[in-house]
């Protein structure tokens, strides 16, 4: 048997009898997230359609754990799975360098990023304003000076509190809470520079954020990062389906968000009959009918080699795309 056939059979049968929808969660999904991707990265182009479709029983895992988050309230569960990065560095920049060597004085972050952009090429990208480009690729700008380090986001405090106290790269003077002037404190801001590790309290957390560092998503939200893989491999049509699934979870985080019915008081105590439509429409109740239906697909799949569904695009099934073509979307998707 084709090693990436029995990886990919391996991998499924593993997910499927290690999920409990009751004890469903974003740790579980990135696991099988990071384990599908390994087997991605070695497998042939013509393998595409079955590495597509077991992505996809990931994505309905994603939407079901959405629903049920927005249904319960879970609004930070919720947001971490369709919006929060996983993993989000802070790029603390050598201000004093750039200023000198460079003579940059006004938006260096701004400065920084173009120079990111002109040396990643391809590679780089943005969202809202964040860099999204590969940690490795930072490394030039470490040896060169211009970077001092980077620092892991925590992932559920605001910036402004993680970096409360800090350390500047050149010498200046902090500030109390009421403003009396200090003794200037000098340290080396490579070592010292981060979450609780200054020895002085920065004047304005904020804008020292908004003129020294730029944000770079190392690793998305899992909605996000699946869609990206996913978008050019499904169907429009599926797609679609997907697109309002999550709406609908939305939709439903924003009622219950509003003070109305869900899981966690039910039965709701005294509910007027005319109150249940309004309930039962709006409540997502996701279930586990969309990763069946998957499934289904993938059996087909590995059952007949002719076989194409119709989740995913008709493209992938294109004997006439040459094998480089079906390399390339591969790694533009996968790695």
């Amino acid at each position: 048997m084709d090693m990436t056939i029995a990886d990919l059979k391996r991998f499924n049968e593993f997910l499927d009898s290690t999920l409990d929808p009751r004890d469903l969660d974003e740790a579980f999904i990135t696991s099988r997230q990071v384990e599908l991707e390994d087997i991605s990265k070695n497998s042939d182009g013509k393998y595409l359609p079955l590495i597509a479709l077991s992505y996809a029983k990931l994505l309905e895992l994603t939407v079901l754990l959405a629903g049920r988050c927005s249904d319960n309230g879970q609004l930070v569960d919720f947001g971490d799975l369709v919006v929060n990065p996983r993993h989000m560095d802070v790029c603390i920049l050598n201000t004093g360098l750039i200023k000198e060597d460079f003579g940059i004085t006004d938006n260096i972050p701004l400065w920084f990023k173009r120079q990111v952009r002109e040396r990643a090429g391809d590679q780089y990208s943005e969202d809202l304003g964040r860099m999204v480009v590969d940690p490795v690729l930072l490394s030039h700008f470490v040896e060169n000076g211009l970077l001092l380090r980077t620092v892991k986001k925590d992932r559920h405090r605001r910036l402004s509190d993680q970096f409360r106290y800090c350390i500047s790269d050149e010498p200046r003077f902090a500030f109390s809470t009421y403003g009396e002037r200090v003794t200037p404190v000098v340290h080396d801001a490579v070592k010292v520079l981060g979450c609780g590790c200054g020895r002085a309290e920065c004047p304005d957390v904020a804008s020292w954020l908004a003129d020294s560092t730029v944000l770079n998503i190392v690793k998305g939200a899992l909605k996000t990062d699946l869609m990206d893989v996913l978008r050019e491999l499904l169907s429009t049509d599926y797609l679609k389906s997907i697109d309002k699934k999550f709406e609908k979870a939305c939709n439903s985080l924003h009622y219950v968000s509003m003070g109305r019915k869900n899981y966690s008081n039910f039965p709701y105590g005294e509910v007027n009959i005319s109150e249940w439509d309004e309930i039962n429409s709006t409540l997502c109740y996701f279930n586990l009918d969309g990763y069946g239906v998957i499934q289904s697909e993938l059996d087909e799949s590995l059952s007949n080699p002719c076989y194409r569904s119709p989740f995913l695009d008709i493209s992938l099934y294109n004997a006439s795309m040459p094998q480089d073509a079906i390399q390339t979307r591969m790694a533009r998707n996968f790695m």
